[in-house]
């Protein structure tokens, strides 16, 4: 967004090691990246960010909602209650507080807009997710919702495929495996999501294998994932190591 559009960006994250990465990278054109450290899960801190963009006089046209956390592929009987609230708060509950704290801002400004990036699980989803799967499943009708409810106002959701972003950082079944190498570089992936942003697309689905997964989840809704978790365990992929048990 700052290199190719000319943007002001403002970072949130609860990594400052890798804000202060992003600032050196951005070389001469650092002073258009600023950032804040809190966690979007935390409904307090979005709003003490509203409040200081207001006492700041800061205007915002756009929030990007692209926060995410995935846990380990598992059966649902080995996902626990901590880990399904967990990944509800991050991907789901941190895009409704975003919004409640900041849309009147943005609305306010006759190109402001809001965008949600989802996942291509939320368009067909497969075994060993059911806590990601659902939260993102969540997010996609909240969304739908919130646009009907503001029409003539940008909303929109993006569905990215499979992308090579530490997502899976805490799970070495994932290093090196399939899934890995048919990831989406995560620079690329930035690329086309920005482009369908400056469009101002309000739906869109970036990646073969999320287009794939639509397609399939549309044209046979209950045998096309079962299809595709036949594949996946044929496969014998480490990745689904605690998926297919047997």
């Amino acid at each position: 967004l700052i290199e190719r559009y000319g943007a002001n960006v403002i970072g949130i994250g609860r990594s400052e090691e890798k804000m202060l990465t992003l600032t050196n990278r951005l070389r001469d054109r650092a002073g258009q990246f600023s950032y804040r450290l809190f966690d979007v899960a935390c409904q307090q801190s979005w709003k003490a960010f509203a409040q200081e963009l207001q006492d700041e006089n800061i205007a915002v046209t756009l929030l990007i909602h692209n926060a995410g956390v995935f846990p380990t592929f598992q059966r649902v009987e080995d996902t626990s209650v901590d880990t399904i609230q967990t990944v509800m708060q991050t991907n789901f509950y941190s895009a409704v507080y975003g919004n409640r704290a900041l849309m009147g801002q943005i609305f306010a400004r006759d190109n402001g807009g809001i965008v949600h990036i989802s996942s291509s699980a939320a368009l067909c989803t497969i075994v060993g997710t059911a806590a990601y799967s659902s939260s993102k499943s969540a997010l996609e009708s909240y969304v739908e919702a919130f646009a009907l409810e503001n029409k003539g106002k940008y909303v929109g959701i993006i569905y990215p495929g499979t992308t090579k972003t530490e997502l899976f950082r805490n799970d070495e079944q994932t290093k090196d495996s399939a899934l890995d190498k048919i990831a989406m570089p995560a620079e690329k992936m930035a690329k086309k999501i920005a482009k369908k942003i400056y469009k101002r697309k309000k739906r869109a689905i970036v990646g073969w294998d999320a287009k794939m997964m639509n397609f399939t989840a549309k044209i046979l809704p209950v045998k096309g994932p079962a299809l595709i978790c036949s594949v996946m365990k044929k496969a014998k992929s480490k990745v689904f190591k605690n998926v297919f048990k047997d």
